[in-house]
């Protein structure tokens, strides 16, 4: 995991930004989950073989329980900047180790009660006993459109199975937020704050579409952690320098967008100027190559100059 990521982690850790992130893409922004129905889950998950010689340990960038009174949830989030064409599988083996976890604490309780006879004593899992759901998010955050695989099936190779087989094929579907390409009207359903980070991420390289967030957004208003945490990711501690405060507390973002949309225009423009005048010195050379070799070869100036659409004053500039 780069540098770069490091702020949404931080950022998504606390458990009312996580929620909304969640609240937005499952429930379309609708407040289902708040910050005390989540808990911290371990978020290391462990596998082991069968001859008990390798361990496998897998790290999801946030790991969290949700407790709700009708549902509890393990929600991951995978942030990342590219596509893992393998993704399916990445997070099929990641969820299913938690609920390997999760097995593994059932049985612990019951060896320690011993209250389990028959099969029951065999699987060290009653008829009972239920495992908590898993479900994991990908956030993508890459310029380039997602164009891996969505679920199980589009990894399998399945041209030669008859419909029938391909049927009993198990599959496995997962969640991508692909933020750089999923429509604004989709990004504005999520609560403001993260409604804004998302499209600020998005536009990040679009410097018009930069500059219009408030119109986007509906607002440049938004919480201290928001601020700093998107002027972090995005590599801009300008940011931090030009937003002003709020008068309902907050910070405002439209002064500090306007100010680095400015510098941007100002650092392009100065580029340019450079540019140009290398180009400029390129084409003096080879001008001035041109006249050498026409002299060289006895043409008159005045021919020179007529050749190269250039003045005799200029011919002899360059050849004295």
């Amino acid at each position: 995991m780069g540098k770069k990521e490091n702020p949404l982690l931080a950022y998504y850790d606390q458990d009312g930004r996580f929620a909304e992130l969640m609240n937005g893409w499952f429930f379309g922004g609708k407040p289902y989950w708040k910050a005390e129905n989540i808990s911290a889950a371990d978020r290391r998950q462990d596998g082991r073989s069968r001859k008990g010689r390798e361990y496998r340990h897998r790290y999801r960038d946030l790991f969290k329980k949700l407790d709700h009174t009708l549902v509890r949830l393990f929600i991951g989030a995978e942030l990342m900047e590219y596509v893992d064409y393998a993704m399916p599988l990445r997070v099929l083996d990641s969820d299913t180790l938690s609920y390997l976890h999760q097995k593994k604490a059932v049985s612990r309780g019951h060896l320690e009660k011993k209250d389990l006879a028959g099969g029951e004593f065999l699987s060290q899992f009653s008829k009972e006993d239920r495992l908590l759901p898993v479900i994991t998010l990908v956030l993508y955050c890459g310029e380039a459109p997602w164009d891996g695989a969505r679920r199980l099936h589009e990894l399998l190779d399945l041209e030669l199975i008859p419909d029938r087989l391909k049927e009993c094929v198990a599959d496995y579907p997962i969640h991508i937020l692909d933020v750089c390409h999923t429509p604004d009207e989709r990004l504005r359903e999520f609560p403001p704050d993260i409604c804004f980070m998302l499209l600020c991420i998005k536009y990040a390289k679009d410097k018009e579409a930069f500059a219009r967030l408030r119109e986007l957004t509906g607002s440049a208003i938004v919480s201290e952690d928001t601020y700093e945490t998107i002027a972090e990711y995005l590599g801009e501690p300008e940011l931090l320098e030009n937003g002003g405060q709020a008068e309902k507390g907050g910070k405002d973002m439209c002064e500090a967008i306007r100010a680095l949309v400015e510098d941007g225009r100002n650092e392009g423009l100065r580029q340019g100027i450079e540019q140009g005048i290398e180009q400029g010195i390129e084409q003096g050379i080879r001008l001035a190559k041109q006249v050498f070799h026409l002299a060289d070869e006895g043409t008159a100036w005045e021919e020179i100059a007529k050749r190269l659409s250039i003045s005799e004053k200029e011919v002899e500039q360059i050849l004295n």
